[in-house]
């Protein structure tokens, strides 16, 4: 399967009962494939997953496997602190309809390379279903060197996907030191996404505030039309940073926008959470002229 393009990764929505509320949810899985969405995926920091025990987690992910109902790929993060648990986390994903993983590193601080690679390996030899890796030195406490990607790739070939989120420089050197052996996905919200797509990334896993302009960035770069993609980007990218200072900022105020577009309603939060402020709210309005105004025909952008 070759993946690419732009693939969601959902936010938490509750009810009143302070569980998930599955009609939000699916109200933002079909935003998302409304919008053209290359494929959806779960779990991440917006997901809300530091908020779930093991229990919930699964639930939302069997929910959204039956939500997609097949109709784009889905992909779902695996955190889980053992070989073991993620063995059995993934296994579960599987049978719940996701098409691919995405292993996080376990948080153990001062991990060396080799242990890190037999822990993915190990993990990735148990499952049938292909494996991504997500490399993040920024947010998360242990990261692959390229070499080290490359060697796990060598060793354990379902391992051909990367959720690479540190600096542009460093991914476009793993695509081209390892042969294109990784379809390579950004993240951080897409801060850098021109730069990933001029290095051959297959695609981006953020956040799905920006969704709409997002995908239409993705299609004209893939049709040769680099310098509106930028235009699109350059107009995105105040409100990108916004969203990117910090992970409780982007779930107060990401998630408004998000909810905004998607006409859901937000009324429990689980705690903790930050309270939106009047002037956060007022950004939010200026954001969403701005995705308003980067989806609108070219010819309507350029008499702006």
């Amino acid at each position: 399967m070759n993946r690419h393009g732009i693939y969601p990764i959902l936010y938490a929505f509750w009810g009143s009962d302070g569980r998930l509320d599955r009609g939000a949810m699916a109200r933002q899985v079909e935003y998302c494939i409304d919008n053209g969405a290359h494929g959806i995926a779960v779990l991440g920091l917006v997901t809300e997953v530091h908020k779930m025990d093991v229990n919930e987690r699964l639930h939302l992910v069997e929910m959204v496997g039956e939500l997609i109902a097949g109709r784009v790929p889905y992909a779902v993060t695996v955190a889980e602190p053992s070989v073991s648990g993620q063995v059995a986390f993934a296994r579960a994903a599987a049978a719940s309809g996701a098409d691919w993983v995405i292993l996080q590193p376990p948080p153990i601080k001062g991990m060396s390379q080799a242990d890190l690679i037999r822990f993915f390996g190990t993990v990735a030899d148990a499952v049938h279903i292909d494996v991504a890796v997500q490399n993040n030195p920024v947010n998360l406490d242990v990261s692959l060197s390229v070499e080290g990607l490359v060697a796990l790739n060598a060793s354990h070939p379902n391992i051909r996907i990367l959720k690479g989120e540190g600096w542009s420089v460093d991914i476009a050197r793993s695509i081209r030191e390892s042969g294109g052996a990784f379809e390579v996905f950004g993240g951080h919200g897409g801060i850098e996404f021109p730069a990933l797509l001029s290095s051959g990334g297959a695609g981006l896993i953020p956040a799905p505030d920006f969704l709409a302009p997002q995908v239409a960035i993705y299609n004209l770069w893939r049709d040769g039309r680099e310098e509106e993609a930028i235009e699109i980007h350059r107009r995105l990218l105040p409100a990108i940073v916004f969203m990117s200072r910090s992970v409780p900022g982007m779930l107060c105020y990401g998630k408004r926008l998000f909810a905004r577009q998607a006409g859901i309603e937000i009324g429990t939060e689980r705690e903790p959470s930050l309270v939106p402020t009047d002037f956060g709210l007022a950004q939010l309005d200026a954001f969403e002229a701005d995705i308003r105004r980067a989806v609108a025909p070219a010819e309507q952008r350029a008499a702006e």
